[in-house]
């Protein structure tokens, strides 16, 4: 017959399956963490889409400029300018590279999203968000913080294998020479009462005069 040392001896020992089930970690279902990272990055990508339209404007308004420089012979306001613009485009593609690599994002978490992580590979959107995110913190304070929340998020599922780069070639003089023939068409034809409307047309006349 037990003694009453022998019961509290019992009550007191944990059974095997409670120490094994304290030793997993719960995880909350994956399904709304990505659709919480979608939010996250819909808001982020709204960001930057605003900033890359209106980089495109005032890369319009300052080659305009440079056309009005081309149009009146002066070279040395034509040649500021053109610089100025080859340091905005700078920014300009940057941005540009930003939108379609969250596109990609958006487009993968969608997917799985809908179809189910097993049926997507999960890793290339980590790598990706581990990518970009200095490169948007240049232009979204915290964002690379933010990137890393999602991360954590989805389950810490970063890796450092991605290879891209999201950085841009110095300005070269080459740029600079390349916007002004091209405003110097322009400027050429509008005083002929033409203007090109396409970048095509544009290398058309460029080929036409070198020919």
């Amino acid at each position: 017959m037990p003694t009453f040392q022998d019961n509290w001896d019992k009550t007191q020992k944990p059974r095997l399956n409670n120490q094994i089930h304290g030793m997993i970690k719960k995880e909350s279902p994956l399904k709304p963490r990505i659709q919480q990272s979608i939010g996250k990055l819909n808001q982020t990508f709204s960001k930057i889409d605003h900033m890359h339209k209106k980089l495109q404007e005032k890369d319009a308004k300052l080659f305009n400029r440079i056309i009005v420089a081309q149009q009146k012979h002066d070279k040395t306001t034509g040649r500021v300018l053109a610089n100025e613009l080859v340091e905005l485009r700078k920014n300009e593609k940057l941005i540009g590279n930003l939108k379609l690599a969250l596109e990609q994002i958006q487009l993968r978490l969608s997917t799985m999203n809908e179809l189910g992580d097993a049926m997507v590979t999960f890793g290339p959107v980590m790598e990706m968000m581990r990518s970009i995110g200095p490169a948007l913190n240049r232009f979204i304070p915290q964002a690379d913080a933010e990137f890393e929340g999602m991360s954590n998020l989805l389950g810490g599922m970063m890796t450092d294998s991605f290879g891209g780069s999201f950085e841009l070639d110095s300005t070269s003089n080459e740029e600079t020479e390349n916007i002004l023939k091209e405003a110097a068409v322009i400027a050429g034809n509008k005083v002929g009462g033409k203007f090109p409307s396409t970048p095509s047309q544009i290398s058309r006349d460029l080929g036409s005069r070198v020919n």
